[in-house]
């Protein structure tokens, strides 16, 4: 991760006060240590100045001083620095703005004769880029995000243009909430991340080495947009699955199984089709990796093992109270809500009568609420059942469909599958008919 990605991850165990105020003040201080956030600083040193002071009044006092002084320097250092560099890209954002440029649809005839208008060279854009850069390390990511998006739209070196994006990624992702809405800001970043992975494998002067680090590194960052709303899970389940990505995940950064279990569990309804690549997945990086989210899915599909599966349920719970991008109260909702639906289904699909109080405890329900969660489950489930209340089992109804339902379900794809046979085969057809005609 970028170092300025670490910090709101470090916030979160603040905020959780897993570990002593001290020890976390001095891991932030650590983190941004080589940036230029002076006044972060100033302020860090401040807050360890007031816990020191308790124990060694005298030292710490005498620590602060002279660290004071040093950083506020740096901080009118910064400041003149910011404000110079700042005064120059102004005007030049001012006048891009009012042309009607835009990175979604680049003319290359319009970016061409707006520099001519305005004189841009690249010096001009190379100080567009220093500032981007200087705003970036000074946590002035707002203003980093506009000046890098203005100079991949004007500048004509690829190399540049790339670290740029980069830039624009890492300072999109910060400008976001912990946990957003899926508008238009989440969707250029969301943009972004899909673009990166699709140069990446493009850049022909990059190493299979490089580019497998450099997929690992986009995997990271690509949680805090992706994990940040229930309603981008799906598109993440299909980006993780995304062949030279999953590679990347099982050979540099196992963990994100976790999130993958996660999201397609979040997503239940629209990423079905994904879990049983899921599940292959999980059981082939069992020796690898393991945490309670791979185990519940591992215990429950593969090995049909309900109690084993309950177990792991259980500390799923303590998994996202302690996790900075399962911990959102929309995340939790749904992952467990959809759990306990599909383990209601499989125990319904193999019992006929079942104990209402051993299904309240597999499903880890409280007893207050189980009759309740048993009927909203039996109402969403794909078959009938009815509480016994004398005996205090669910009696489960067996049903058998119609051979013409049989029919309708085998076929329903059909004109679908057929069309895109169709249209593969017309892109082959004009993909050879080309060829013949440039030879």
């Amino acid at each position: 991760l970028d170092r300025h990605l670490i910090l709101p991850l470090v916030e979160f165990l603040e905020e959780k006060k897993f570990y002593a105020i001290e020890d976390l003040l001095r891991a932030k201080l650590n983190v941004i240590k080589s940036t230029k956030m002076a006044h972060s600083k100033i302020k860090l040193h401040k807050s360890l100045y007031e816990i020191e002071k308790k124990s060694e009044a005298k030292e710490a006092e005498t620590k602060f001083a002279a660290l004071e002084e040093k950083y506020k320097a740096e901080v009118s250092k910064v400041g003149s620095e910011y404000k110079r560099l700042l005064k120059m890209a102004e005007d030049l954002l001012q006048r891009f703005s009012s042309y009607g440029l835009g990175e979604s649809d680049v003319d290359p005839e319009k970016v061409e004769t707006f520099k001519k208008q305005n004189m841009i060279d690249e010096e001009s854009l190379k100080e567009l880029y220093g500032f981007a850069r200087f705003a970036f390390e000074s946590g002035q990511y707002s203003n980093a995000l506009n000046a890098l998006l203005v100079f991949r739209i004007l500048t004509s070196d690829d190399e540049t243009a790339h670290q740029a994006l980069w830039g624009k990624l890492a300072a999109g992702l910060l400008c976001l909430p912990r946990e957003a809405k899926l508008d238009e800001t989440l969707e250029e970043v969301v943009e972004d991340i899909n673009q990166l992975r699709d140069i990446i494998g493009r850049r022909a002067q990059v190493s299979p080495l490089q580019q497998l680090v450099q997929r690992a590194w986009l995997v990271n960052w690509s949680l805090f947009a992706f994990l940040s709303t229930p309603e981008l899970a799906p598109q993440f389940v299909k980006f993780i699955l995304h062949e030279k990505i999953l590679n990347a995940v099982q050979i540099r950064c196992p963990y994100v199984l976790r999130y993958l279990v996660a999201a397609v569990m979040i997503s239940y309804d629209t990423s079905k089709m994904h879990l049983k690549q899921c599940m292959d997945i999980i059981e082939m990086e069992k020796d690898n990796y393991r945490d309670p989210l791979t185990e519940f899915m591992r215990n429950l599909l593969i090995e049909y093992n309900f109690e084993a599966a309950h177990k792991e349920l259980v500390e799923c719970e303590k998994v996202f109270k302690v996790d900075y991008f399962l911990g959102k109260p929309s995340m939790q909702t749904k992952f467990f809500k959809n759990a306990r639906h599909l383990i209601f289904e499989l125990y319904c699909r193999i019992h006929k009568r079942i104990d209402v109080a051993l299904l309240a405890k597999r499903l880890n329900l409280d007893q207050k609420d189980t009759d309740k969660a048993l009927v909203d489950l039996i109402r969403s489930a794909p078959f009938e059942g009815k509480i016994d209340s004398k005996k205090n089992q669910l009696v489960i109804s067996t049903q058998y469909p119609s051979i013409h339902q049989k029919v309708i379900d085998k076929t329903k794809g059909l004109a679908n599958r057929t069309q895109q046979i169709a249209d593969a085969i017309n892109k082959r057809m004009q993909s050879k008919l080309h060829q013949m005609d440039a030879d």
